[in-house]
C-alpha cells in the first residue's frame, strides 16, 4: 500500500531522534557543570538528600570559622593577660624590696609611685583590650563609671552648672543607660555607697531590692536609698535615675534640717540637692553625678568617693556556634580583669607592714589570674579539638554528598559518545525514510 499522507517509518526515526537529542543534551549539561543533578527532575528524593547535606555542609564549615574565631579571642585575651602577669611579677618584686626597712621613706615613696602606674596599667589593658570591637577583659556593665576600676571612685571630673553654682565643681557619673527592661531585674542585690571622710564618718547607701515599691530613709546623717527593681514603672536607666533623684528630692527638708541640728553654721548657699554636708546629687537621662559641694580633690583620706565594687559585671558568657544545628553551643566564661577583681585594692608600701599587705594581696592576684588563663587555656584546647571534630564531620557529609549529586565523567562520556552515534545513524535513518515516498511518483508518471 502505497501513501503519501503519512510516513510511519520517518515518525518513528523522528521520534527516536528526539530521544536520542533530549539525553544527548542531558549528558552534555552533565558533563558541562560536573552535577548528575542539576535540577529536581533529574533526581526528586536525591536533590532533597543532597540539599540537606550541602546545609549540614556549610553550616558545619562556617562553625569551624566560628570556632577559629573564639579560639582566636582567647589568644588575643591571652596575650594581653601574659602583660598583666609581668605587671604583677615587678609588683611583687616592688613590694618585697619596700618591705626592708632599710628603705628610706623616700625610697619607699618612689617604690609607690611605679607600685601606682603598674596598677593602672593594668586597668587600662582591661579597659582598652578588645577582639572585633569586643572588650574581652571586662564584661559588659550595666553600671558604667569612668574610673580604673570600681573599688574606691574619687570624684574628681569636672563638672559646671550644678545647681545655682556658675563655677565647677568635682565629682563623677554613674551611667545607667545599659540597664533595660530584660535585664533591670539584674541589678537586684546590688549596692553601692558615696562616702564622706574618715573624719565624718557618713555613708549613703543605694541598694537595688526585688521589691515592686522603693524608699528612702535617713537615720542621724546616713542616709539609705532602695530601689525597687519589680516596680513597673521601672524600665531602664533613665527611670532608676529619675526615682533616686526624686526619692533624694523628697527628703530634702529633712536632710536640712537633721545637717542644721547636728552641725551648727552649715548652709545650703548654692541650693544643691544634698546628700550629706558636703556632698550633691544631679541627674540627666539615665547619668546620676555625684559631687562635692565644698571641696575638690585631693579630699581628706576618705571622702569624696564612691564605693562601686558590687555593680562591677565581673563575667560575661560569650556563646560559641559550633555546629549546623540550632542551640549547638560552647559557652566561653570572659572575666573582668583588673586591680578590683584581683584583688589589689588599695596599694601601700610605705611601710612594713602595709608592704606585706601589699606583697600578700599581689600574691593572691598572680594565683588568680593564674587560675583564669589555665581555664582560658584549657577552653582553647578544647575548641581545638571540637574543630578537628567539625572538619572531619563536613568532609565525611561532602564525600556522601559527591558520590550523590556529582556526576560519573566516566560514566556520563560513555553514554554522551553513544547518544551522539545514535543521534548520527538516527539523522541519517530520517533522511533515509523521508525518501519512501518517492516510488509514489513513479506512479504517477506512469500514467
Amino acid at each position: 500500500m502505497q501513501i503519501i499522507t503519512h510516513n510511519q517509518n520517518a515518525d518513528t526515526a523522528n521520534r527516536h531522534l528526539g530521544i536520542v537529542y533530549e539525553n544527548k543534551k542531558k549528558s552534555t549539561e552533565k558533563l558541562s557543570t560536573g552535577y548528575r543533578i542539576n535540577r529536581s527532575a533529574d533526581d526528586t528524593a536525591g536533590l532533597s538528600i543532597s540539599e540537606k547535606m550541602r546545609r549540614q555542609i556549610r553550616g558545619l564549615n562556617k562553625a569551624s570559622r566560628n570556632i577559629q574565631d573564639g579560639i582566636s579571642l582567647i589568644q588575643t585575651a591571652d596575650g594581653a593577660l601574659n602583660e598583666v602577669h609581668d605587671i604583677l611579677q615587678r609588683m611583687n618584686e616592688l613590694s618585697t624590696q619596700a618591705a626592708n626597712d632599710t628603705n628610706t621613706q623616700s625610697d619607699r615613696g618612689a617604690l609607690q609611685a611605679e607600685l601606682n602606674q603598674l596598677k593602672s596599667e593594668i586597668n587600662r589593658i582591661s579597659r582598652t583590650t578588645q577582639f572585633n570591637t569586643h572588650t574581652i577583659l571586662m564584661a559588659k556593665q550595666l553600671v558604667q563609671i569612668d574610673a580604673d576600676d570600681y573599688a574606691a571612685v574619687i570624684m574628681n571630673d569636672t563638672f559646671s552648672g550644678m545647681g545655682n553654682r556658675s563655677g565647677s565643681v568635682y565629682g563623677k557619673t554613674l551611667d545607667f543607660s545599659n540597664v533595660n527592661i530584660l535585664n533591670k531585674e539584674d541589678m537586684i542585690g546590688k549596692q553601692f555607697f558615696v562616702t564622706c571622710s574618715q573624719n565624718c564618718s557618713q555613708l549613703f547607701t543605694f541598694r537595688f531590692t526585688d521589691q515592686q515599691t522603693s524608699s528612702i530613709s535617713l537615720s542621724g546623717e546616713n542616709l539609705s536609698v532602695d530601689i525597687g527593681m519589680k516596680d513597673t514603672a521601672i524600665n531602664n536607666g533613665s527611670d532608676i535615675v529619675a526615682k533616686i533623684y526624686d526619692l533624694i528630692v523628697s527628703k530634702q527638708s529633712d536632710f536640712i534640717r537633721t545637717l542644721q541640728t547636728i552641725r551648727p553654721g552649715w548652709s545650703n548657699p548654692y541650693n544643691d540637692t544634698i546628700i550629706g554636708h558636703a556632698n550633691a546629687v544631679a541627674a540627666t537621662g539615665a547619668n546620676i553625678t555625684f559631687y562635692s559641694t565644698f571641696f575638690g580633690p585631693p579630699y581628706a583620706p576618705g571622702m569624696g568617693e564612691i564605693r562601686a565594687t558590687d555593680l562591677l559585671q565581673t563575667e560575661e558568657i560569650f556563646r560559641l556556634q559550633v555546629n549546623d544545628n540550632p542551640y549547638q553551643e560552647i559557652a566561653l566564661n570572659l572575666k573582668t580583669i583588673n586591680s578590683a577583681t584581683l584583688g589589689l585594692g588599695r596599694l601601700d608600701v610605705t611601710s612594713f607592714e602595709s608592704a606585706g599587705k601589699t606583697l600578700d594581696s599581689v600574691h593572691n592576684a598572680i594565683e588568680n589570674l593564674s587560675s583564669y588563663r589555665s581555664y582560658l587555656g584549657a577552653m582553647q584546647n578544647r575548641l581545638e579539638k571540637t574543630m578537628s571534630n567539625v572538619d572531619n564531620a563536613s568532609e565525611n557529609v561532602q564525600r556522601s554528598e559527591s558520590l550523590l549529586r556529582d556526576a560519573d565523567m566516566a560514566d556520563e562520556t560513555v553514554r554522551f559518545s553513544r547518544d551522539k552515534i545514535l543521534e548520527q545513524f538516527g539523522q541519517a535513518m530520517l533522511a533515509h525514510t523521508n525518501q519512501d515516498t518517492d516510488s509514489v511518483l513513479h506512479l504517477l508518471a506512469s500514467v
